[in-house]
């Protein structure tokens, strides 16, 4: 009898967690979308995204971006700018300022790992060991500001926290 009770606590502690990893890979496809079409945006409209099943060409152009979605690029645009744009390190590792952290986040709470991963792509950059820390380090400097200003929130702790942005 004791045995019976065993393999069912065993079984329900399973399907506590098969459902847990539905919530997270749920919550991480959201994440990944929004991240795709952050990157259209950036990228001007110019690529296809097969994971929306798109098959025209987007309106979107570059003119047409409203006075907020410009200023709020602006860090991205001046970041390129000034790094390199190429792909390629080896130099200065471009700007990274508060308002260039938060175009990178969204409503949906995304990990710093995730954070970092988008700001590689949006500099477009390829960095060295030395240049990931240096970038690590601005990240978790604009995470203590942001988070203390409120232009930033978080959710969890240690491994589990997700940062993401207000609404409006």
């Amino acid at each position: 009898m004791s045995n019976m009770t065993s393999v069912k606590s065993a079984l329900d502690a399973e399907i506590k967690h098969a459902k847990e990893g539905i919530a997270f890979y749920s919550t991480r496809i959201a994440t990944l979308e929004k991240m795709i079409a952050q990157l259209d945006q950036l990228d001007g409209g110019q690529s296809q995204s097969s994971v929306h099943g798109s098959t025209g060409k987007r309106t979107y152009t570059r003119k047409a971006k409203t006075m907020e979605t410009a200023s709020a690029n602006s860090g991205v645009e001046n970041a390129k700018r000034r790094g390199k744009a190429n792909g390629k390190s080896g130099g200065k590792l471009p700007a990274t300022t508060a308002r260039f952290w938060q175009s990178l986040l969204s409503e949906t709470p995304i990990s710093n790992k995730d954070i970092i991963a988008a700001a590689i792509s949006t500099l477009q950059i390829k960095p060295n060991a030395t240049d990931l820390k240096k970038l690590k380090q601005r990240l978790a400097n604009a995470i203590t500001l942001m988070t203390k200003d409120g232009s930033m929130l978080s959710e969890g702790s240690g491994r589990e926290r997700r940062f993401y942005s207000k609404k409006g």
